[in-house]
Parts: C-alpha cells; sequence; structure tokens
C-alpha cells in the first residue's frame, strides 16, 4: 500500500494549520483515494480537524510534544524548542505493516499534479527528496554558510558514518521498507541534534543569536560530559538542525541508497515562480515558510 502522511507539532491557529489545509486540499484535487495520514502533536482548532474529516485524512492524536521526545532523550524540554524532531519518530504510530511506499509531507507543499505520479516515478532507491537549499548540488549555487560540507564530512568521518549528501527533508519518499531500520535510530538520532546543539552554543559568541531561549536553556543543562561530546555545528542557520542530524545518523545505514527528485517533479523555495509560467509537469511544490507570502500572490489558494 502507498500512502501519505503529516507530522504537525501543532499549536492551534498558527500558520501551520492554513498551511496544511490548503496541502491537504490541493492534494485531494488531483488524488481523492490515496490513504493520507495527520499524526499530531499538541491538540488542533476545529477548522483544522473539520477539515481533515473533509478531506478523508485519517487523524491520529500523539498527545504532548516535549512527552513524546521524554520517551527518546533526556534533553527533551529543551529539543521541543523545535518543532520539527518528530518527522520521522512517528513512523511507528503509522500502519507500517500494510506499507510499501511512504511519502513524507512538510505543511509548506502544494500540488499541482496526481501524488501517485510521484510514487510510480522513484522508486529504486531507499530514499527519494531534492537536494539541500544552497547545498554543493543546489543549482542556486554553494553557500558553506548554510551547509558546511566539508565539515560536515569531517563529523561523518569522526563517527565512524557515511557520508549522505545534504537533503531537504520537506518531501521525502521512503521505499523498500527503510522505515524498519529507522527505529533503532530514535534515540541516537535526538542525541546527535543534543550535541549539535551543544556544539554551536559552545562555540559562538552572544552577538550572533537568533534565539536567546534555546541559547539560555543549553547553556543551563550543558554538563562536563555534554561538553566532551559536543559536535561542531555545520551551519549558521539555526533551523535546519532536524536535517543536520537526521543525514548523520543516517549514515549509520551501510546500505543505504538515497535518490534526487527531479526539480521537474518536485519544485522548492522559488523555483515554483518558473514552474508556474514553464512547468506543467510539476507535481508538488515546496514552497518553504519564509516564501508563502510570495507563493499565494502567485497561486490562488484553494476555497472551502
Amino acid at each position: 500500500m502507498r500512502f501519505v502522511y503529516y507530522s504537525l507539532a501543532n499549536f492551534p491557529h498558527d500558520s501551520r494549520e492554513r498551511q496544511w489545509i490548503q496541502s491537504i486540499r490541493s492534494l485531494r484535487l488531483h488524488n481523492a483515494t490515496i490513504p493520507v495520514w495527520l499524526l499530531l502533536f499538541n491538540g488542533a482548532s476545529d477548522e483544522l480537524l473539520t477539515e481533515a474529516k473533509r478531506c478523508n485524512v485519517q487523524l491520529r492524536l500523539l498527545g504532548d510534544y516535549q512527552e513524546f521526545l521524554q520517551k527518546v532523550h533526556l534533553k527533551a524540554s529543551i529539543l521541543a524548542l523545535y518543532p520539527t524532531f518528530h518527522k520521522f519518530l512517528v513512523l511507528g504510530c503509522l500502519p507500517l505493516e500494510e506499507a510499501t511506499q511512504i511519502l513524507y509531507l512538510d505543511c509548506d507543499t502544494f500540488f499541482f499534479g496526481d501524488v501517485n505520479l510521484l510514487f510510480a516515478r522513484d522508486e529504486g532507491q531507499d530514499w527519494y527528496a531534492r537536494e539541500e537549499f544552497r547545498s554543493r548540488r543546489s543549482p542556486l549555487g554553494y553557500d558553506p554558510n548554510h551547509v558546511d560540507e566539508q565539515s560536515l564530512q569531517s563529523i561523518a568521518r569522526g563517527e565512524g558514518l557515511n557520508h549522505i549528501q545534504p537533503f531537504n527533508s520537506g518531501v521525502c519518499l521512503l521505499n523498500r521498507n527503510v522505515w524498519n531500520k529507522l527505529e533503532s535510530l530514535h534515540n541516537r538520532y535526538l542525541d546527535t541534534a543534543w550535541r549539535l546543539l551543544c556544539g554551536r552554543e559552545l562555540n559562538r559568541g552572544n552577538d550572533n543569536v537568533r534565539d536567546q531561549v534555546v541559547r539560555q536553556a543549553v547553556l543551563d543543562s550543558i554538563t562536563d560530559l555534554d561538553r566532551s561530546r559536543a559536535l561542531p555545528y555545520p551551519s549558521r542557520n539555526d533551523w535546519i538542525i532536524e536535517q543536520i542530524a537526521l543525514w548523520l545518523v543516517l549514515g549509520q545505514l551501510p546500505s543505504l541508497s538515497v535518490g534526487n527528485f527531479s526539480p521537474t517533479h518536485v519544485a522548492q523555495g522559488g523555483e515554483f515562480e518558473t514552474m508556474i509560467r514553464s512547468n506543467p509537469r510539476c507535481i508538488v511544490a515546496h514552497y518553504f515558510t519564509s516564501g508563502e507570502k510570495n507563493f499565494f500572490a502567485a497561486v490562488s489558494p484553494i476555497a472551502d
């Protein structure tokens, strides 16, 4: 069975609900039957719950996000300040025994074609995703301030891991039962994230702190053992920490194969502007939350 899932550490009535409603409406516009799951932390507004029912989405309420992370890692109260660590930790809450392919979607996605076309075109590798924005494979050019791939490779070598080329985790297709290999990595994934957080906050000054709450929480909690295990943070973007931790921990799987979605089929960032003019074959756009206003100025939202 093929199915789609979203996972949302929600704060009712925030922007992610609005984004998700547009995403599921656009998906259902082009495919009315594929099973879709929404795994939801921290509750939801009546509007979101109504939309899930209207679009025939299977809803699973998972309670408090921080409490969920606490089952995996001792530093959950700090890690929960980032609302994205759950994406692939929730796979065990899905009907995996029936799965043949699984597509994960962020909320800031919008469909222009049938989602089944993605499943059919990308089956040969374990994991498919677009390259990370501004990585060495990015058509926009490489920016080591966004992700320093040399540093990332050094970390992987030092940890005895295979190097996974940076990919964006907003649209990910999982094949060939790779999900069965991920459960054993849960603790290491969050532990890698914690070690990256420690390294980041220990090695930068107060003058370039974007989130003082996170910084203070880390510095108040850090131990001598944490200092000795800290990993250098290979980016100046604080908010891709879940992706960096994911790239590293997937390097523990020796035979993992990662394929690339074609930009023709999966647009990301500002690529939607070209797509609208000249790419009628695009299936889904991951427009990034920072580009939401521009995206919906060019693309009409789907009304009730």
